[in-house]
């Protein structure tokens, strides 16, 4: 009892440390003399925040970064932009971490600051060691190295060690790990730094699974779960308790693999980190599946697949490719160019001198021969001073030829341009496509997959089955509305330079839209309604405002209450035409409303659990923005949703015409058969 007092105690002691230090930050930050020190400041919070709470990390790291950029300190937004990338990758976001990584090291370049490029460097080599890119990491982490030893950087050098001594367990090099790892311990011991200690103590103990006695690695993991409890760092926390875990179930002992494993997921919760929940849902899946306990193995492997999907590492990966190309790129871009440029100099020189000593060379000769001429006679002065004025015809035809030739050389770098810029244009749509493609449509094949391994273990019973594929059902019909939503909006990016806007009546296109979304209503016993003044006409395209007003309204009937009621209104004004779509269900709460119409593709349960893809918001504002309109919401927890859709207004005389025009049309067509 005494001894789970003291280490209470100590907790406690350590956390109230931790938060007299973030407070002694913050009221730093708030008697900042300049902006300068409000920069170092930010990022000492972030760093001191990425233990426990990686989001707020990132958001010191942000607002480090815009007053940098601001004050023009270019020192201190790099090192912002390099711990915008350590949150991120703690997050799992590993594309953008990259790009912060990348931003950070060209910045250190450009103002040779050694200690920037160290942690630059560190930082790629990790992300490109979680992205399976060893030869990468190899270098990468290798460059920081030698720049952190070149400037004495301690601490910059331990971390290299650490992150090279993984490269190596990974390559099954366990002797030259171990090196590494004990090479960082010293180098930590002379810092003083604990977090780090931590991190280098758990990796000597993870390297224990791939040796002879697994069970010798968790005296170094019990000692670095206390370090990092010390310190309350909750990530390393997460990662020891799943190394204590696996040694546990390496050597047979599964109950204590159990035990330390949900340990390990209930921190990954507190953390909200998609990597670590990711990593612990999978070892609890394979500790139950271990003890046969199917129904428990089958609900951690949903977890993981739901938050691995959160993390899209094929699409990361693919981006993380393209990252690195563009970089390199341009780099080669630059010093191409440079080496171009000299060429070019050194060849205009070289032009110019000969043109110079030629032309010097002809009016020596011609000033001889002009003295000589002069001696002689008038007639042979006249001659010579013709052919000086040949000479500077000549000389002033090729002057009129390098100047078109340099036209040329402007009117192509143009083009080029151009092509470029449609290059980029059609890569940003691929991309686009894949993107939802490789995140949506791979978590449904992964829960078949799932479901089909645990039946075959032919442990299920018929009501377990029967729950199961129910589940499934359910995915596939968001999978399907999805995909039916992807090609709607790919068919429209492909007809985007054919678009024909025209005056439209909206009365027929609302009742038609209602008339399709009145079996959904129906099943929920939901009244539909329709508040629509006669004869107004916007300037839209039907297809598109279709799509606009079906989706809405599935969107209102989603989350309203069964006998609800959900209302469309139109009216029109002296700007424009407004409709809306009102629902009185569940409401959006007021944090989650920025979400919406954005690439954060946010979706939630409707009020009898309907699933969504989180595309449909996101097509709708592309879709009203390319029909030069514009859309709201008005929400509040609880009392519904109001979505307004402002077009371009036309006038109902164009509709009429357009009528008469069909009719007219229709009319000769019956004569001409007739």
């Amino acid at each position: 009892m005494k001894r789970l007092l003291l280490v209470l105690m100590l907790l406690s002691g350590s956390l109230q440390a931790q938060n007299k230090l973030t407070d002694s930050l913050d009221f730093a930050l708030s008697k900042a003399a300049n902006d300068t020190s409000k920069v170092e400041l930010y990022c000492k919070l972030s760093k001191q925040y990425v233990l426990t709470d990686a989001k707020k990390a990132d958001e010191y790291a942000s607002s480090a970064r815009a007053l940098a950029a601001k004050i023009n300190f270019p020192k201190g937004e790099a090192k912002a932009l390099n711990l915008t990338g350590n949150s991120l990758l703690i997050m799992g976001n590993y594309d953008m971490a990259l790009n912060s990584h990348f931003d950070a090291l060209k910045i250190g370049e450009q103002i040779a600051d050694t200690t920037i490029l160290a942690d630059s460097y560190l930082g790629l080599g990790i992300i490109y060691h979680k992205m399976n890119d060893v030869e990468r990491a190899f270098r990468y982490c290798g460059n920081a190295a030698a720049y952190a030893k070149k400037v004495n950087y301690k601490y910059g050098l331990a971390r290299a060690c650490n992150s090279i001594g993984v490269l190596y367990q990974a390559k099954k090099e366990y002797k030259l790990a171990l090196r590494y790892f004990q090479k960082a311990v010293k180098l930590q011991e002379e810092l003083g730094d604990k977090r780090l200690l931590g991190v280098a103590l758990l990796n000597v103990g993870d390297l224990h699974l791939y040796l002879d006695n697994p069970a010798n690695g968790l005296p170094y993991l019990f000692q670095a779960l206390r370090i990092n409890e010390e310190i309350q760092n909750k990530m390393i926390q997460v990662t020891t308790l799943k190394g204590i875990s696996k040694l546990y179930l390496a050597t047979g002992k599964q109950q204590e693999a159990l035990k330390y494993g949900k340990r390990s997921y209930k921190m990954a919760l507190e953390t909200g980190s998609s990597k670590k929940l990711s990593e612990s849902a999978q070892l609890l899946h394979q500790i139950y599946a271990s003890l046969q306990d199917y129904k428990q193995a089958y609900k951690y492997s949903t977890a993981y697949i739901e938050h691995n999907g959160m993390l899209d590492l094929e699409n990361q990966k693919r981006i993380e490719a393209e990252t690195t190309a563009k970089y390199e790129t341009e780099k080669k871009e630059l010093e191409n160019q440079k080496l171009k440029a000299e060429k070019v100099g050194h060849a205009t020189a070289m032009r110019h001198q000969r043109v110079i000593l030629a032309a010097s060379i002809i009016i020596l000769f011609l000033m001889v021969g002009l003295v000589l001429v002069l001696f002689f006679s008038r007639k042979r002065l006249k001659e010579a001073h013709l052919k000086l004025k040949e000479v500077n015809s000549d000389v002033q035809a090729k002057n009129v030829k390098i100047g078109r030739q340099k036209d040329e050389i402007v009117s192509q770098s143009r083009i080029l341009k151009m092509q470029n810029e449609q290059l980029e244009k059609h890569s940003l749509f691929k991309n686009k496509i894949f993107t939802i493609i490789s995140h949506d449509l791979r978590g449904p094949f992964l829960s078949v997959k799932a479901i089909l391994s645990l039946v075959q273990q032919k442990n299920l019973s018929e009501r377990d089955v029967t729950h199961i594929f129910g589940l499934l059902s359910k995915d596939m019909d968001v999978s399907l509305n999805m995909l039916n939503n992807l090609l709607v909006w790919s068919k429209a990016q492909m007809e985007a330079n054919t678009l024909q806007l025209q005056p439209l009546e909206l009365l027929p296109v609302i009742d038609e839209n209602m008339q399709v979304a009145a079996a959904h209503a129906e099943a929920k016993s939901i009244k539909l309604t329709q508040e629509v003044e006669p004869h107004v006409v916007a300037l839209a395209d039907k297809e598109r405002l279709s799509f606009v007003l079906r989706n809405l309204l599935m969107n209102a009937i989603k989350f309203s209450y069964e006998g609800g009621e959900v209302m469309v209104k139109a009216r029109a004004s002296e700007t424009g035409v407004t409709l809306a779509v009102c629902d009185y269900g569940k409401g959006i709460s007021e944090i989650n409303i920025p979400k919406l119409f954005t690439d954060q593709r946010y979706t939630t349960l409707g009020t009898a659990k309907e699933k969504g893809t989180g595309l449909g918001l996101m097509l709708c504002k592309e879709f009203v923005e390319s029909l030069h309109g514009s859309i709201a919401i008005e929400s509040e927890e609880g009392k519904g949703s109001v979505f307004t859709v402002t077009l371009p207004k036309a006038d109902f005389e164009g509709v009429q015409e357009q009528k008469q025009t069909l009719t007219a049309t229709a009319s000769c067509t019956l004569q001409a058969v007739s």
